[in-house]
């Protein structure tokens, strides 16, 4: 967003396709977990996705930072890792407001799971690119 509140559609779009390629990272990291390392329910089902989440954070995280939100970082070893404290917080954040507003869109409009999970989805991701944008790499004032 820009000081007028609109959203750059370069910006946007940055953004949408860092989160595809988390979501083929997580994917893929899970899948090679689950089929050549974990073997226990625990490990598949917990430890597993635990792991695969985190990757993709970290993957995610190095694409805004050196990518998306580029022209708003100082790329400085402090800062890398002060605002990756920061996105990691908020990935957190927004993946258990996820899950709550799954469960209250399928309470409320009785849809099956993949929909609630879809529209659950599309709100976190305005609320995340929001948090983004204004917290994590926000602009910084110019002086003068």
């Amino acid at each position: 967003m820009n000081t007028q509140g609109i959203i750059s559609p370069i910006l946007f779009g940055k953004f949408v396709s860092t989160n595809l390629i988390g979501t083929v990272v997580d994917t893929l990291a899970l899948w090679v977990l689950v089929t050549f390392a974990f073997d226990t329910y625990l490990e598949r089902y917990v430890l597993a996705p635990t792991i695969s989440f985190q990757i993709a954070v970290l993957n995610n995280y190095s694409l805004s930072y050196f990518w998306t939100w580029k022209g708003r970082v100082k790329k400085t070893v402090r800062d890398y890792f002060q605002k990756l404290f920061f996105y990691t917080i908020n990935c957190v954040l927004v993946f258990l407001l996820k899950l709550a507003l799954l469960v209250a869109i399928s309470a409320l409009l009785d849809l099956h799971v993949v929909f609630c999970n879809l529209l659950a989805l599309t709100i976190t991701g305005l609320v995340n690119f929001a948090l983004q944008d204004r917290l994590i790499f926000r602009q910084q004032k110019k002086a003068g």
